[in-house]
């Protein structure tokens, strides 16, 4: 079973697997639980939201490997060679990535002051 909360207009602004107070049953095809979950888009299917979201869940992913690794929590040689390989080629696209964006930020500044002035 699944259940909405809403706000005083009416428009869900959370849903539940667990009943809670003031939550109300909902279907997962109500207009209002698809318009939620697709952020107001209401064309687009949970299944579609799902591959749309697939992206940023493997962001949230990587950032928990990457955690639980600095915490010694698990070491990074556990897990399976493939998984290391992508982890890393995804760490290093995003390294170069970064790099090029600072690069376009120093291009981008016109400021006759910098950091690496001594005397300021």
């Amino acid at each position: 079973m699944l259940y909405a909360l809403r706000n005083s207009e009416g428009r869900i602004t959370g849903l539940s697997e667990t009943l809670q107070e003031g939550a109300e049953a909902v279907d997962l095809k109500n207009p209002d639980v698809l318009a939620f979950l697709s952020l107001n888009d209401g064309e687009m299917t949970p299944d579609a939201y799902l591959d749309n979201s697939d992206t940023g869940i493997a962001r949230i992913v990587e950032d928990l490997v990457e955690l639980m690794v600095s915490r010694n929590l698990i070491t990074f040689t556990d897990l399976p060679d493939a998984a290391q390989r992508k982890l890393l080629t995804r760490k290093l696209a995003r390294k170069l990535i970064n790099q090029d964006d600072d690069e376009q930020d120093d291009r981008e500044n016109t400021s006759i002051l910098s950091d690496d002035d001594s005397w300021i």
